[in-house]
């Protein structure tokens, strides 16, 4: 296995991970962007492999659920002004809350679970980007650093601005698309908080992946 895939002290000639990881920025488990997350683990990890960053779209991508969920929370106490609602007992009406606020539940449930764990992870080998599509489907695309032949970002609106996210975009040799839309990179980060940072780092690791391809074949 060549070099860069197999020792961490490519990670540390990376000067914005060092940085931020003296800093303590970026740590929180819950955030959007995790520089160096501590027991953090995924399928098919190898033992040496380092996680460099981890992250998921920008909680504020969520305000539209979640303004619609505190519309919809006080709607059952409006039942009194449908006429349809008025002729039901009291116990059918009740029953009829019931339903309605457990849907409103698993509408949450299900929406903060496709954020938390839509998420994409950089190492020190490769770029893992993992989506779900519902709660019974998921998809995980893997890439190794050497296969990557450019990544850029784009920000697009005044929340992209104000909260400083944007949309990472990773090609690769193979031309990996996305199963949602076929005409997406299949390592497509959404909302991702400061785009710069991410597009840095992993152009670093890309570079240091190029140098070592290099020196093997002068050996």
């Amino acid at each position: 296995m060549a070099e860069i895939f197999n020792a961490s002290k490519h990670v540390d000639e990376i000067k914005e991970v060092n940085d931020l990881k003296r800093g303590g920025h970026f740590r929180s488990s819950l955030g959007m962007l995790v520089v160096s997350p501590e027991k953090t683990r995924f399928e098919s990890q190898d033992d040496d492999e380092e996680v460099i960053l981890l992250g998921r779209r920008h909680f504020s991508t969520n305000f539209g659920w979640m303004a619609l969920v505190c519309f919809v929370f006080f709607v059952p106490l409006f039942w009194s002004e449908f006429p349809m609602i008025k002729v039901l007992t009291v116990n059918t009406a009740f029953a009829l809350t019931i339903v309605w606020y457990s849907a409103v539940l698993f509408f949450v449930i299900q929406n903060f679970l496709l954020w938390f764990y839509n998420i994409y992870i950089v190492t020190n080998e490769r770029v893992v980007d993992i989506d779900f599509f519902g709660l019974l489907y998921k998809n995980i695309n893997v890439t190794q650093i050497n296969r990557i032949e450019d990544v850029n970002y784009s920000q697009k609106g005044i929340m992209a601005g104000i909260f400083n996210f944007g949309d990472v975009i990773v090609q690769t040799s193979s031309e990996q698309k996305s199963d949602d839309r076929s005409d997406m990179s299949a390592f497509y980060f959404e909302a991702a908080l400061n785009p710069v940072l991410v597009v840095k780092i992993i152009s670093q690791l890309m570079e240091k992946a190029d140098d070592n391809t290099k020196k093997n074949k002068l050996r």
